[in-house]
């Protein structure tokens, strides 16, 4: 038995069929009668992988490593830490006991007894947690009797429970997920959908899509699906997606069913007699195709442009479950262009809209009457005429000049400006007020090109105000531990009073262009409450350590950048940003961005967190959001204080009580709905929506 103290590194192994072992050491024992090499405070590497322990056994003879104590196994974006290590390093098979393995890639954490390394990249844990959180204090988590685990792949778990903070809320018989962090081409997860219906025509039975990914290039990608459903037949949904410069992006989505049986002529025919439909229109083509493009000319220019072809009016209700399509597009087809300018914007655009008549499949015919803005030149401009602390008095003026055209119908031209100024001002430094004042103008010039003699001219001029206070009460509740660091509670009371004047908006012609304008003198009164949190997330340790320095001398780095690093080894860092304001200490601010990522390279990163009392530093804030909010909104239309009231213009909308009932005596019920809604944001893809309308007339 011999032993050698200065570090080493050795190249084993000459055997074509056993990787080559480079080996990294302090020192090490040889037993000539076992064969057995005892690296201590060692680093092997072979095939991509790294094993890291304070001691590892070699054994040439089986091509079985073990280690024991602290042991960590490093393969691409997975780094494992553990108590005891079994791997052959021959077919890279091998056995982790009590261990937590860390895919740096999907930032997730898989704790387990026994961890199995049965493949590359691929492991099958026994009675194992999978979380994205702190593996000591989750906020979630699942546990699994068995976990299959591959890398830039697929998981998937059996006889999983879902964990809410500790608490089961969820079984799962069998639980897959992709692990996938770059875009790659492969098979998505399938679609399933039942879409049941008393209607024949609304019933598909079961949908199942089978998406394919083709990652084309970084630029470029095309998900191709088939679709099977049930009562149809089956379906082909091709999205393609281009991003071909930071300027440039936009996307094209085809979907055709290819359906088996024919339409019911009676049922599906609209106004159209079943006679008057052909025995070849009763296998109608099915198809939506939807163009989005939208690229940046220059700095302050941008086009956008669409496209939207629906095959008949039932494609919106039957295969994408839009209850009441509105528009039930036939055809649309726009383009913009929008110019910035400082303190205001103009666009140009040209629209064209085809909307079916009716909803009935066999039917498709088009509404004539529908308009065509062609073209379009809408504006929006801004500026702040005086300014005195938080007191400001501002000017707008928005509007449009417009183009438009109907096949059947007025034609016409028209300009439409608002004019308007706003004062907002603090009120004994603690609320927010604000006036509001404009006037929306408007002139057309209108003809019926059928009609001789049907040309006509009007125009409007509808005075409009608004008058607001409302301030803001908040308060900060801070959490010393869990997965959040802190919350924010805003209280926001809000007092409004809206008045649009009442004006007779008709012409000779009968058909004033736009959507007229109702008056409204409505008081309304919101309480709204919004609760921010910000996320604690936890971050890996960082450490410099012997290992570290000895790769940094191999590869020729400055040795006077090495011995000050010396001053720092062994010492552990709960996260990279503690790592690098260590370094800015230590060089005084002397070393670069390249060279501080260059030294972050060669350091030891860490999975677990470290003691109670050092988790704070290996932790980071991440940025507020709102998490969830309770508004309450209470309006008062004062002109429902007299029943008798009629307007001179449009009728008024939003009216939601009777004006006479015996609870509201003879003065009308001004008093509306009460509105309450409830947002709750846990997390990304997931919320929860209340909303409800107490009638106080009906007290529901």
């Amino acid at each position: 038995m011999f032993f050698v103290s200065l570090p080493v590194q050795v190249f084993s192994q000459n055997d074509l069929d056993i990787p080559q072992l480079s080996i990294q050491t302090q020192s090490y024992f040889h037993n000539p009668d076992t064969g057995t090499f005892i690296y201590r405070n060692a680093k092997v590497e072979w095939e991509g992988i790294t094993v890291e322990s304070t001691e590892i056994h070699y054994h040439p003879e089986t091509n079985r490593l073990t280690a024991k104590g602290y042991v960590r196994v490093t393969e691409g974006e997975i780094v494992a830490v553990m108590d005891e290590l079994e791997i052959n390093v021959k077919d890279g098979t091998g056995i982790f006991r009590d261990t937590i393995v860390y895919d740096a890639s999907n930032k997730a954490y898989m704790t387990a007894k026994e961890v199995r390394r049965v493949g590359p990249n691929q492991y099958v844990a026994q009675t194992c947690t999978f979380t994205t959180c702190n593996p000591k204090s989750p906020a979630w988590e699942i546990t699994g009797s068995e976990v299959n685990y591959y890398t830039q792949n697929f998981s998937s778990s059996r006889s999983s429970i879902l964990k809410v903070g500790g608490i089961p809320v969820f079984y799962f018989p069998y639980l897959a997920w992709p692990t996938v962090k770059q875009r790659q081409s492969g098979f998505l997860p399938p679609e399933y959908l039942i879409v049941r219906s008393s209607l024949t025509k609304w019933d598909l039975g079961y949908r199942i899509g089978i998406p394919y990914f083709w990652a084309i290039d970084p630029e470029q990608d095309l998900t191709i699906t088939y679709d099977w459903v049930e009562r149809r037949g089956p379906g082909l949904r091709l999205d393609y997606q281009y991003a071909w410069t930071e300027e440039v992006r936009g996307e094209i989505k085809y979907q055709e069913y290819f359906e088996r049986g024919p339409r019911d002529p009676e049922n599906e025919s609209g106004s159209l007699s079943a006679d008057e439909i052909e025995s070849s229109e009763l296998h109608p083509q099915r198809f939506k195709f939807q163009f989005n493009h939208n690229q940046q000319l220059d700095g302050r220019s941008r086009l956008i442009a669409s496209a939207l072809v629906y095959s008949d009016s039932q494609f919106q209700k039957e295969y994408e479950l839009i209850e009441n399509p509105a528009p039930n597009t036939a055809q649309n087809f726009s383009a913009n262009i929008n110019r910035q300018f400082p303190k205001g914007s103009i666009s140009l655009s040209a629209t064209q809209t085809r909307v079916f008549s009716e909803l009935a499949l066999l039917n498709r015919k088009i509404n004539l009457t529908q308009v065509q803005y062609l073209p379009a030149l809408t504006f929006q401009f801004s500026d702040a005429f005086w300014r005195s602390g938080k007191s400001t008095l501002s000017g707008s003026i928005d509007g449009s000049v417009i183009r438009y055209y109907r096949v059947q119908g007025y034609n016409g031209e028209g300009i439409v400006a608002t004019p308007s100024f706003n004062f907002q001002f603090p009120f004994f430094q603690l609320f927010n007020t604000s006036f509001k004042i404009g006037k929306r103008v408007s002139s057309f010039k209108v003809r019926d090109p059928d009609v001789p003699g049907s040309d006509d001219e009007y125009g409007f001029q509808i005075l409009d105000g608004k008058a607001e206070i409302n301030t803001t009460l908040s308060r900060i509740f801070k959490q010393k531990s869990g997965i959040f660091s802190r919350f924010r509670h805003l209280l926001i009371p809000r007092l409004q009073y809206d008045y649009i004047e009442d004006v007779e908006q008709i012409s000779d012609s009968g058909v004033p262009f736009g959507e007229v304008i109702s008056t409204r003198r409505i008081a309304t009164f919101r309480l709204g409450n919004v609760l921010l949190a910000k996320r604690r997330y936890f971050e890996r340790s960082v450490k410099l350590t012997y290992l570290s320095l000895d790769r940094m001398r191999r590869r020729q780095m400055d040795a006077v950048i090495i011995r000050k690093l010396e001053l720092i080894q062994g010492k552990e860092f709960g996260s990279e940003k503690l790592f690098v304001d260590q370094l800015d200490k230590l060089f005084s601010g002397a070393l670069s961005a390249q060279q501080k990522d260059t030294i972050l390279a060669y350091a030891e990163k860490g999975v677990v967190p470290l003691i109670s009392s050092q988790i704070r530093g290996q932790t980071r804030e991440g940025k507020s959001w709102n998490m969830a909010s309770l508004n309450f909104v209470q309006h008062y239309d004062v002109l429902k204080k007299d029943p008798d009231f009629e307007p001179i213009g449009p009728a008024i909308k939003g009216n939601e009580t009777e004006s006479v009932q015996p609870s509201c005596s003879r003065t009308g019920c001004p008093l509306l709905p009460l509105r309450t809604s409830l947002i709750f944001n846990p997390g990304p893809g997931f919320s929860i929506n209340y909303f409800n309308r107490y009638h106080h007339q009906k007290r529901q």
